[in-house]
């Protein structure tokens, strides 16, 4: 039998209670009017990866947490019976970018 660490029993408890928090907020959520339609603006993701230091990689690596967080609330609104979702994700001054990270970002 092997013995367990702390890191991973705490990682086990903290993943368990995560699970029981979320089916209980959902709970609560859901007893509310949900909206049929929900619009994102997506709009700071350089900011915050400058005041994070994370890394630039090919033009996009600023977007990624931003990407991440959208996934993580898409799937969030999934569950809640949200019917559509508009996502404003690039704006005409955008275009004004290096054409190369312009184009990475379209990809």
């Amino acid at each position: 039998m092997q013995k367990r660490s702390t890191r991973d029993v705490m990682s086990h408890l903290l993943g368990g209670l995560y699970c029981y928090l979320r089916r209980w907020m959902f709970a609560i959520l859901s007893l509310g009017p949900v909206p049929n339609h929900i619009a994102f603006i997506m709009d700071g993701n350089r900011r915050y990866a400058k005041k994070r230091n994370m890394e630039e990689e090919s033009g996009t690596g600023d977007h990624k947490a931003g990407f991440t967080a959208l996934i993580s609330i898409l799937r969030y609104c999934y569950e809640l019976g949200v019917k559509f979702v508009t996502v404003y994700a690039f704006s005409i001054d955008n275009f004004r970018r290096k054409p190369e990270e312009v184009q990475s970002l379209m990809e």
